[in-house]
């Protein structure tokens, strides 16, 4: 059986994505993180990445990345379960931009580890690209019309 579209998850994060934006905003603008901290130097990715990330959400960094890490990783997460929730539930026309818009919302999330791990642009660039797509594909999922499937309980 088919379930109804999650609109109130979906609206839930591009709120969230909101006020992801702001976050980086203050960042970018305000913030200059330090060259050298834990995780900026090493040579495998994924541990580099996951120590800035501890370091990050430990609020090593101070409480602007501390917020923009700890919802980065909170809108990845949230991103994936809106996908699997409109995969198990066969929701037409959402499986398809939920589960790119995940995988855009994970590669957000990425990027900005990267960013902190390098300190180069290019990860800030990718990493808001990513953002507007994964937004941009939320929105056309919420505007939708098709036909509502009434769950019975």
């Amino acid at each position: 059986m088919r379930s109804a579209p999650p609109r109130p998850q979906a609206i839930a994060l591009l709120v969230a994505f909101g006020v992801q934006f702001a976050l980086g905003m203050l960042l970018n603008l305000f913030v200059e993180l330090p060259k050298t901290h834990p995780g900026s130097s090493g040579d495998e990715y994924f541990s580099r990445s996951f120590t800035s990330l501890g370091w990050a959400l430990s609020g090593g960094a101070g409480p602007a990345l501390l917020a923009h890490a700890g919802l980065a990783l909170l809108l990845a997460l949230g991103a994936l379960a809106l996908f699997i929730r409109c995969l198990a539930g066969r929701v037409r026309g959402w499986r398809w931009l939920t589960g790119v818009a995940a995988l855009f919302t994970v590669g957000a999330f990425f990027n900005g580890m990267s960013f902190v791990d390098y300190g180069e642009d290019f990860s800030s660039a990718i990493m808001a690209g990513c953002w507007l797509i994964a937004v941009t594909l939320l929105v056309t999922a919420v505007a939708r019309r098709g036909p509502e499937v009434a769950v019975s309980v």
